[in-house]
């Protein structure tokens, strides 16, 4: 990362104070001054329509969040929230092969919100990941009159907000599914387990406040810019930056392309669309206040729900979210797992996703 940083440090920074507020004068993006990075503009919510999605306008803050839903339209469906991986939106899950389908066959709603600063989500700055329960979901559930229990499922980054998820809301979680999942620092520190993702070495504050971070997180955003470029034949800084964290990754996904083409593109189409109005979401997914210290505790599930079903699935050749943290988390809760081998931390997030939603299904 390091490394890929200094060579990008050739880009043009746009120093201009910088300052969102929404309707109610409550400051969404707080910082102002000569390293602040400017917003983007405020979001279009036709826009979303559009591309098939919904919206609501937050109550605590006046961000604008789409979601998504996918399945079946039935008054009685069950619902399934799913919570994205990094660079996703919510509109992935139901273009990937057979999900439609099977929510169909199944009488099963998929309700996928997109994070904040992807897709056509409004970025907020610091967000973390223990708070995003009740700050972004809960509205769009109440949005959508589910007022009663249903199943969550979380891949990659999504795997933290799905833990969340089941420790907000307790007794209406029914299941817990993770594929390629990792934990909080605080966890991972007192478990004596790795860091679950790569130290990025800025937060959201020092890329707004200071010169160091304000470089790390421009140049960030630089690589990101063309993120399904990840799954394709990287050059430059994005191969720079796929070989220093995750060497065998190239060889793995060029396996993927051959063998699940209609996965991979699916996945290439949705992490453009999550940059299509900037890469602010990248940089402050990846800030270590977001990325590493999420501000709950997952063993507090037990606490709320002590028989929770939970679904692993998870790789021994993640260069990724460490196995080590899949392997922690099927002991820690009696969960059942699939090991994937040979398809690293992209294969083991995507490949059988119909197969893994059953599994879940059928365990709530």
């Amino acid at each position: 990362v390091e490394q890929s940083v200094v060579a990008d440090v050739h880009i043009i920074y746009n120093l201009e104070s910088s300052s969102m507020v929404n309707a109610d004068d409550k400051a969404v993006y707080p910082y102002t001054g000569f390293f602040a990075i400017t917003p983007p503009p405020p979001s279009d919510p036709s826009i979303i329509e559009a591309d098939g999605g919904k919206w609501i306008r937050l109550p605590s803050d006046g961000r604008l969040v789409e979601y998504f839903l996918h399945g079946s339209t039935k008054t009685d469906a069950a619902i399934l929230v799913d919570c994205p991986g990094g660079g996703a939106t919510g509109a992935l899950v139901g273009k990937l092969p057979g999900v439609a389908e099977w929510c169909e066959a199944h009488n099963v709603k998929i309700i996928s919100p997109s994070y904040p600063g992807f897709g056509h989500s409004e970025v907020r700055p610091g967000w973390t990941i223990g708070e995003w329960p009740k700050s972004d979901l809960e509205p769009i559930l109440e949005q959508e009159g589910v007022t009663y229990s249903f199943m969550v499922t979380g891949t990659s980054f999504g795997t933290p907000h799905a833990q969340a998820v089941a420790v907000y809301f307790g007794e209406r979680v029914k299941v817990l599914g993770l594929r390629v999942p990792y934990v909080g620092r605080h966890v991972s520190e007192d478990v004596g387990l790795p860091l679950g993702q790569a130290n990025m070495r800025y937060d959201s504050k020092s890329c707004n406040t200071n010169l160091i971070g304000h470089v790390i997180g421009k140049a960030f955003m630089s690589t990101v810019s063309d993120p399904a470029s990840f799954f394709d034949e990287p050059s430059g800084a994005s191969r720079a930056l796929i070989s220093c964290l995750q060497p065998k990754a190239l060889e793995q996904i060029k396996k993927l392309n051959n063998e699940h083409e209609d996965a991979m593109q699916c996945l290439k189409y949705d992490v453009n669309r999550g940059v299509v109005v900037s890469g602010q979401g990248w940089l402050y997914m990846c800030a270590t206040d977001t990325l590493l210290d999420h501000k709950f505790d997952v063993r507090d599930i037990k606490k709320n729900k002590t028989n929770l079903p939970v679904i692993v699935w998870y790789a021994e050749d993640d260069e990724d979210c460490p196995p080590s943290h899949g392997a922690w988390l099927v002991e820690e809760f009696g969960g059942k797992s699939r090991l994937f081998s040979g398809l690293g931390h992209v294969g083991a997030a995507f490949v059988d996703h119909v197969k893994f939603l059953d599994e879940v299904r059928m365990a709530a």
